[in-house]
């Protein structure tokens, strides 16, 4: 009858406000002075707290359980294990000698561990680990860890291991629990740019709103690189505030190795390096601040050094800038400066804006939009060029306000008609243009626009066609022709009269006919066009709300002005016919498809398409095609801008396909049809080995005149830490 009445006992002793603790045992099992005794298989039972041991003492004066012998103890969706422990029934605090523990993905194991408070814990001379076997691929050992359970780990005195390998030490590193684990990257190969490289970089946690990462680098042809990284995101963050420096240096010995032989001089010493920051704030409710600050040694420094920055940003930008939000306006206050000396600027020093959106005016049926801006410009150029064609700086201030009214109105009961009707006024204090009379003196222009959208609806519904392999519920189609016309007549200068600022690019794509959204206020000229098409929309339901299974917009426009500042590439009335289509019938399958199709004698054609297909689970596959057809030719602007248009007739196909648990390959393909030659080819291979992923890929590339890149690359990737990658890369 031990079992009996150790637990009548234990029941007895407890406070009414306490749990009972239950404890049984196959051996000794005893109640004396206070003191319950149990050894052979112990199991004591608190609410749902568990604990197991070959022996164990519980004194009812301090509620403390101290145990001994393969003890594991089940808390607080947390599981202790070692040889000795000392569990507190009330404050949960927990303290031992040589133990092992589980935190969700987290393990850890030390000499003792102890619980200060009741939602942290203290290990002392620990490891750690989300990689849980016996032997681990990776882990951290620290002096001293301090885990908070469900926010971060603090480590400190830490010492990384790969298996069995130590491979770097860190003073500090705090883990936050919510985000991604510490990675550790090396990589390795060979350039004819770089000659033999090693590079290194370690990401880490420090403290729960900071990531940064420290990266090295050795290339044998250019000398040493370092850089840092540095990442704010604070938690629970409503508004998504940020911060983010990055930082790359490097003494490169040998600044005339690159792809643009022709470019090397605008490289003025070995000193080689690129710094940027940004930040997203939010002051207060209606108050946000924004920042983009770049600073590099030389335009050529991302292109030889950080490949991925340079395909996202050939010119980097540079601005500050603060918002204030209203229901009815938002007003900016931009600065905007050409920090490097390296770019063609138009600098904003500063621009402050107000825009209005459309909303009602003094409760009348007329609605009214408005934008008015005051910025003090100056363009800078490139250094380099200005020095070699004597360019020189010129500025500005310019005002300019522009209001338009507009009256929605809905006839029929099913015509839905928009007259708009607008002024802009703009004003520049100098002009500069060297072919004016007196540049010195202040010039201005009225512009005046007015249009007309029409459009109506009609629409059919099945709402008995149902599919659920196809996730139909039933099928509408959506009929909406329309027609959208704009008028605009400068009074006064046109855009050749005046040096301008903000030039608008040409693009094979149409232009907005509205002027509210148009943003190149100096290159506003003549326009008088209509644009009209048909909208189709077939939808489905999907989980109570429509879903646009094909959505096709087919229109043209009529040009009755030609100038190059209106972005028409043609002096035909009608040029082109466009398609913009999306099919998205399955979430494993969707089609984009965008044409201009020439229907004049000196129009262009253009495709850009691609498909993308989950043909299996374990199969993806991709297909794109670009192509511009009659497009050789120069287009010149008195921005002294020059923009060249190529004839182009891409292919490119990606495949990734797991044939297996254990193995999967990927391939990129691209062909240029237009010269008969492959442009990128890229072929891999990757082995699960459980703990680790291998994969090798070889490619070619075909740079044109810039030569042919063959490239060979390894990485050897822990799957448990799969941001951690030892790479080797020859190109």
């Amino acid at each position: 009858m031990p079992l009996l009445f150790t637990m009548l006992a234990v029941r007895i002793f407890a406070a009414a406000d306490q749990l009972p603790i239950e404890i049984t045992a196959d051996g000794e099992n005893r109640y004396q002075d206070g003191i319950a005794y149990a050894r052979g298989n112990v199991n004591v039972r608190h609410g749902e707290d568990i604990i197991d041991a070959d022996q164990i003492t519980y004194d009812k004066n301090t509620r403390l359980i101290t145990a001994t012998g393969n003890v594991r103890i089940y808390a607080d969706k947390r599981i202790y294990r070692g040889e000795f422990f000392t569990y507190n029934l009330d404050d949960k605090k927990v303290v031992s000698r040589d133990f092992r523990a589980v935190w969700d993905r987290v393990y850890a194991a030390g000499r003792s561990i102890e619980s200060p408070t009741d939602s942290s814990y203290l290990i002392k001379d620990g490891a750690y680990t989300i990689d849980n076997r016996e032997k681990p691929a990776y882990s951290m050992k620290a002096k001293t860890l301090t885990i908070y359970p469900g926010d971060r780990i603090v480590c400190n005195n830490v010492t990384m291991y790969i298996g069995d390998l130590p491979v770097m030490w860190l003073p500090y590193v705090a883990i936050p629990q919510d985000k991604d684990n510490d990675t550790f990257d090396i990589g390795g190969g060979s350039s004819s740019y770089w000659g033999m490289f090693v590079t290194g970089a370690y990401t880490s946690a420090i403290g729960p709103d900071w990531e940064g990462t420290l990266k090295g680098a050795w290339y044998t042809r250019r000398g040493p690189g370092a850089g840092l990284d540095l990442t704010y995101r604070p938690k629970n963050n409503p508004n998504n505030d940020a911060l983010n420096f990055t930082g790359y240096y490097v003494n490169d010995d040998s600044i005339d190795l690159g792809n643009h032989q022709e470019d090397r001089s605008v490289i003025h010493n070995q000193n080689r390096y690129q710094f940027s920051y940004q930040h997203r704030h939010q002051i207060v409710d209606n108050i946000s601040t924004l920042a983009d600050i770049n600073v590099w040694s030389d335009r050529l420094v991302t292109e030889d050094f950080l490949p991925s920055l340079y395909r996202d940003e050939i010119q980097p930008d540079n601005y500050a800038s603060v918002n204030y939000y209203d229901t009815n306006f938002m007003a900016t206050f931009l600065g905007r400066i050409q920090a490097n000396h390296l770019f063609n600027v138009a600098e904003r020093k500063p621009e402050f804006t107000l825009d209005f959106k459309r909303q009602d005016f003094f409760g009348l049926p007329i609605s009214y939009e408005g934008q008015s801006s005051m910025v003090n410009f100056e363009q800078r150029y490139d250094r380099d060029l200005a020095k070699r064609y004597h360019y020189r700086s010129y500025e500005t201030v310019r005002y300019d306000s522009f209001h338009q009214f507009s009256y929605p109105r809905q006839y029929f009961g099913w015509l839905a008609v928009t007259p708009m009707l607008g002024v802009r006024g703009t004003y520049y204090m100098q002009n500069h243009n060297p072919d004016h009379p007196d540049p010195e003196r202040g010039q201005g222009r009225v512009v005046l626009n007015a249009g007309v959208n029409l459009s109506f609806k009609l629409s059919r519904s099945w709402l008995d066609v149902r599919n659920p392999d196809l996730g139909v519920d039933g099928l509408r189609h959506v009929f909406q022709p329309y027609i959208e016309t704009a008028y605009v007549l400068p009074i006064g200068m046109r855009p050749g009269d005046i040096r301008g600022y903000d030039a608008h690019i040409p693009s094979t794509r149409l232009q907005t006919l509205d002027q509210m959204l148009w943003s190149s206020v100096d290159s506003i000229d003549r326009v008088a066009a209509i644009r009209h098409g048909i909208h189709n929309r077939l939808q489905t339901k999907r989980d109570g709300l429509n879903y646009n299974l094909i959505n096709w917009n087919l229109y043209t426009q009529a040009n009755f002005f030609h100038s190059s500042y209106e972005g028409v590439l043609t002096d035909s009335t009608y040029a082109e016919i466009y398609n913009d289509i999306n099919f998205y019938p399955l979430p494993w399958l969707r089609l984009d498809f965008y044409s201009a199709t020439g229907v004049a004698d000196n129009s262009f054609d253009e495709i850009v398409t691609g498909i993308q297909w989950q043909v299996h689970p374990a199969v993806s596959i991709g297909f794109h095609y670009n192509h511009l057809n009659d497009m050789n030719y120069d287009l010149d602007n008195v921005y002294y801008s020059r923009l060249r248009l190529r004839d182009a007739n891409l292919f490119s196909e990606d495949l990734q396909w797991r044939l297996n648990e254990n193995w999967s390959i990927g391939q990129h393909l691209s062909w240029e049809a237009s010269i008969g030659r492959i442009r990128e080819q890229r072929y891999s291979i990757y082995r699960d080995l459980s703990a680790w992923i291998v994969g090798f890929t070889a490619g070619y590339i075909d740079n044109g005149p810039g030569g042919h890149e063959f490239l060979t690359y390894l990485s050897v990737t822990l799957k448990a830490f799969p941001s951690a990658t030892i790479h080797g890369n020859l190109q």
